[in-house]
């Protein structure tokens, strides 16, 4: 018995260690691509060719997000003229230098933006007050999308940039704007949205045949049932997504109040002393974290109950429809029959 339960741990171990240097192995791997990455990207920057040190860094950062490779990434995007770009991962460069209480990465992240920020271009949406009310309206620039709110400033690089926006049972609007140089702001005026068309019905002839009538108005009903059915469809995908976006900002509330709370444990009172830099980190973690949430949790809710009252909407199809026509010798009656 007491072979049998030895050769059980020995075989749990192996095991348990296997995983465990698969892990290590494959954290290693990446580790040593991003490195790799880092370096050629390092080096491209140096001779000025950013059109190759840029997205090598990049992809480094996106592997490993490691406080000195984004500061070179906002350095880079700010050489090669990417202004938005650069702003954006300037300010997630001077949060990681205050994480790792790096006073030198801190100051030159503050100076790039600075240097940034009054040079920024801006789109300036506005919308047609009709589209206030429409659920689900949403931006898409350049294949990212986002919420389109109404008089909002969006930082965006220059170049042309491809905008549309759409919404559930509406025609997309679409436009290209050619942002130029420094502190170029473009105005874009959304107008209102037209709905989808989606049944065309021609006026009854007394020409038509008796047979056809019957044809026309129940291909009528079918393309209706079709529309309310794609609505009630659109519903669960956006009522899923707003759940799965709860979820998210759930997650990322926890991980704000447990950061908070590390924090607190580290540095109890409001001014930490030297050998509490940590808690600091934290503390900025935390406010990520916390903003993090309440977009995700804000948007979810609202999906949610934007698919809620698409649902109810559309819950039913419309009832069936037939047309029947009589022809007599000296009359023509036209009658209708409706099924619920």
């Amino acid at each position: 018995m007491g072979e049998l339960r030895l050769g059980t741990c020995v075989a749990l171990a192996t095991g348990l260690t296997a995983i465990g240097y698969g892990t290590t192995a494959h954290g290693q791997t990446s580790e040593a691509v991003a490195e790799s990455l880092y370096q050629d990207g390092k080096r491209y920057l140096q001779v000025e060719d950013y059109n190759h040190a840029c997205p090598r860094l990049a992809q480094s950062y996106k592997i490993d997000p490691a406080g000195g490779t984004v500061l070179l990434l906002a350095i880079c995007y700010e050489q090669q003229g990417k202004l938005a770009s650069a702003w954006a991962r300037y300010n997630d460069a001077l949060a990681l230098a205050k994480r790792d209480a790096r006073e030198d990465r801190e100051r030159r992240a503050r100076e790039g933006l600075e240097t940034v920020e009054p040079k920024l271009s801006y789109i300036k949406l506005t919308l047609d007050p009709t589209s206030y009310g429409i659920v689900g309206l949403m931006l898409s620039i350049d294949g990212t999308e986002l919420p389109a709110i109404s008089d909002t400033r969006l930082p965006i690089d220059p170049g042309i940039h491809q905008l549309i926006i759409r919404a559930p049972n509406h025609e997309d609007w679409k436009t290209e704007i050619n942002v130029g140089g420094p502190a170029d702001v473009k105005d874009v005026w959304v107008p209102a949205l037209r709905s989808e068309t989606r049944v065309s019905t021609a006026p009854l002839s007394p020409a038509r045949s008796a047979s056809a009538l019957p044809v026309a108005a129940n291909s009528m009903t079918t393309t209706e049932g079709v529309s309310h059915a794609e609505a009630r469809r659109s519903a669960y995908v956006i009522g899923g997504a707003g759940i799965a976006a709860i979820g998210v900002g759930s997650y990322f509330g926890f991980r704000a109040i447990k950061l908070n709370h590390d924090a607190n444990q580290l540095c109890p009172t409001n001014q930490c002393r030297d050998g509490q830099v940590g808690a600091i980190g934290k503390i900025e973690d935390a406010r990520s974290n916390a903003r993090a949430a309440n977009i995700l949790i804000g948007v979810g809710s609202a999906a949610v109950v934007s698919a809620a009252l698409l649902w109810y909407v559309y819950r039913k199809d419309t009832p069936a429809v037939t047309a029947r026509v009589d022809v007599a010798t000296r009359a023509v009656s036209v009658s209708w029959q409706q099924a619920f």
